[in-house]
């Protein structure tokens, strides 16, 4: 007791007059008396060093009074807090998820360990979510994930949905979630691991400027295993299947999804029913009366693995837009697919500095998801794959909007695929290194039709062979190397 007594001498001669210290109180509601001292005119500043002080009711913080949270130390209860500037450290939980927080402001970000996410392997789900939709509504931009291993045994959704505060849907959202890893990450950043194989880890609905970067996401989907490396290479993309994850054209097992919900009530489930778990999110953008999608979303430097497919565009079928995204600085490794284009609208696209390093099927992929016999416009530039890779593209495009591709460097790569366009397509400074014949058998190279596809200052080649390479097709080569004769054209 001396020593409390001098601590506590101490604390007041070193912290300002104007702090309130809250006290426990038995575990009773102490919305009051935080009340009536956040009203007081000579208290800026209410700190909370108890991990029993509860609030159960409605309290509202005047505008320039701070919360202080010592560490340990939270507030509980089933109450709303709206208001206030919160002074907090990253690492530390200061509300229950039973709390509803409506923040004034944050020092930089909102933490998800603010609400007790923990990082170690243990279900995170509520408290991720919960910080997502506290970030929404209040507008704060940036959600901060620390370093750590989260799992999530539900999907998490980025959308203007969580309406507590009166009038406050748009059906439009702006978020950032920022985490500690690269996309070369070393297992010492932050990594969302989902527990689940029939949804998608993080999805975007709506979204305009919503950034996810800097974090490590991990499925559960298991390229198919094959007794050589003929039969991995020659494996038809539908067959591409690990019999346990959810493969369906309009709501796959995913990374990241944009806009996977349609728009309007009107609008009828997808013909495969949509995602089973969250077919309560489909025709619920009530104050939209277009099938608008996100603009502006921005991928970067992250890692994405055991997933059907890594990042998925508009795989609903009815929403538009989905445009203007970039993608830069991701590496990829056992997914089917990397990166999927679902609708025509899909228009100023970007994927750069993308890398993918095994167990897939196909990096870059239209209509296979999502809407059929639309491609919409990506510029794919710099990409490095480096073996166990079947193919690098199917882009049917007919004539809709053109893609472009540049510098892309690929090993012991199963085929180019498959780039058909009724438009100026162009793929230039780049060098295709197959695997040889041995490992994959006789392939089909590259299968490329229509007159206005050039291939511009490219290799194609069985490194150190003199094989003959198949193509087909009426594509324009200039200025290309093949390390054989071409054959089939």
């Amino acid at each position: 007791m001396k020593n409390m007594f001098l601590w506590f001498l101490l604390f007041n001669t070193t912290v300002s007059a104007q702090t309130y210290m809250a006290k426990a109180n038995s575990g009773g509601d102490q919305t009051s008396v935080l009340q009536a001292a956040f009203k007081d005119a000579a208290v800026n500043t209410v700190l909370i060093n108890s991990s029993d002080i509860i609030i159960n009711g409605t309290l509202n913080i005047p505008e320039g009074k701070m919360f202080r949270f010592e560490n340990g130390f939270k507030l509980k209860g089933k109450g709303i807090i709206n208001g206030g500037n919160y002074d907090v450290g990253y690492q530390q939980q200061i509300f229950d998820t039973s709390l509803t927080v409506n923040p004034r402001s944050v020092n930089q970000y909102f933490s998800v360990k603010w609400y007790g996410a923990k990082g170690v392997n243990t279900d995170d789900y509520d408290a991720i979510q919960k910080s997502i939709n506290t970030c929404i509504r209040n507008n704060i931009r940036v959600l901060y994930v620390p370093a750590g291993r989260y799992k999530i045994s539900q999907p998490l959704i980025i959308r203007d949905a969580d309406n507590s505060k009166a009038g406050n849907q748009r059906n439009f959202c702006t978020l950032e979630i920022l985490g500690e890893s690269s996309f070369w990450d070393s297992n010492m950043g932050s990594e969302i691991v989902t527990s689940f194989n029939n949804a998608f880890a993080i999805g975007i609905q709506n979204g305009k400027g919503c950034k996810i970067r800097k974090l490590k996401i991990t499925g559960l989907f298991l390229p198919p295993s094959s007794r050589n490396s003929q039969e991995f290479y020659n494996m038809p993309f539908e067959k591409f299947k690990d019999g346990k994850c959810r493969d369906s054209r309009y709501s796959p097992y995913a990374g990241i999804v944009i806009d996977p919900f349609t728009n309007l009530p009107s609008n009828p489930l997808p013909p495969d029913g949509g995602y089973p778990t969250l077919l309560d999110y489909y025709g619920k953008a009530s104050k939209l009366q277009t099938q608008s999608g996100s603009t502006g979303t921005e991928l970067e430097e992250l890692s994405i693995s055991g997933f059907v497919v890594g990042i998925c565009s508009s795989p609903n079928g009815q929403t538009r837009n989905a445009e203007i995204t970039i993608i830069n600085k991701v590496q990829f490794a056992n997914c089917k697919l990397c990166i999927s284009g679902g609708q025509d609208q899909e228009k100023g696209n970007r994927i750069s500095n993308i890398y993918c390093w095994g167990g897939t099927h196909t990096v870059f992929g239209t209509d296979l998801y999502g809407g059929a016999r639309m491609a919409g416009n990506w510029n794919i530039d710099h990409v490095n794959i480096a073996g166990g890779v079947v193919r690098f593209i199917y882009n049917d495009q007919h004539g809709y909007f053109p893609t472009y591709i540049s510098n892309v460097f690929a090993e012991s790569l199963g085929s180019f695929g498959i780039f058909n366009s009724q438009l100026a397509c162009e793929v230039s400074d780049c060098s295709f290194d197959f695997a040889y014949k041995s490992q994959a058998g006789p392939q089909t190279l590259l299968t490329a039709y229509g007159n206005n596809v050039v291939f511009r200052s490219c290799n194609f080649r069985y490194y150190g062979s003199t094989d003959s390479l198949m193509m087909k097709g009426n594509c324009v080569f200039d200025h290309c190397y093949f390390s054989g004769p071409v054959i089939g054209r």
